[in-house]
């Protein structure tokens, strides 16, 4: 099962991020997110064996309970890797108790045991809303930067985190979730 770790968005959020999507420029080479596709990826963690589930689903609550709810706001957009060649437009998220980053770290070290990835990077979070998989795309990414205004400051208390499966298709990936821990449950 492909799978990741994330953040599921609340209405508010969604209708903010929905309105900035209606501005995006249209052409071919960008596929644009839809609604259900919108979250703050925490950790992507690949393909993983089903007999993996349940020492996953254990890591994400253990982390998940030393981790007190938290708020976070829409930021700016910006883009993966540069301004120059954008691939991946995203909404930033400004996390001032760091809660996103919390969580990582104390997930990573049981999702090590399990023998999954650990991630050296920091975790910057995003809301990805389209990817490019061209140069004409890129060019619409750049145009969306310098002429679509980002969302309105809005914040989102964030109580749980979700295990999602992805299943990849020519339509477009679509999440399902499988597992939930709520934030700070001993």
């Amino acid at each position: 099962m492909r799978c990741f770790v994330a953040v599921e968005l609340d209405r508010t959020f969604r209708r903010h991020l929905l309105a900035v999507l209606e501005q995006l420029p249209r052409g071919r080479g960008v596929r644009w997110c839809g609604a259900h596709q919108l979250h703050v990826t925490l950790k992507f963690l690949g393909d993983v064996p089903d007999h993996q589930l349940p020492g996953i689903c254990d890591a994400v609550s253990a982390a998940a309970r030393q981790i007190e709810p938290f708020a976070v706001t829409l930021g700016r957009l910006g883009c993966f890797p540069n301004e120059r060649n954008p691939r991946v437009l995203w909404c930033g998220i400004d996390d001032p108790e760091q809660g996103c980053a919390r969580w990582l770290a104390a997930a990573d070290p049981l999702f090590g045991r399990l023998g999954l990835a650990t991630d050296s990077r920091p975790l910057h979070p995003h809301i990805t809303l389209g990817r490019s998989r061209s140069g004409e795309g890129s060019r619409l990414m750049q145009r969306a930067l310098a002429d679509v205004p980002g969302p309105p400051a809005a914040t989102m208390p964030v109580e749980q985190v979700v295990l999602f499966q992805s299943d990849l298709s020519p339509r477009g990936a679509r999440y399902t979730p499988q597992f939930t821990a709520p934030l700070g449950e001993a």
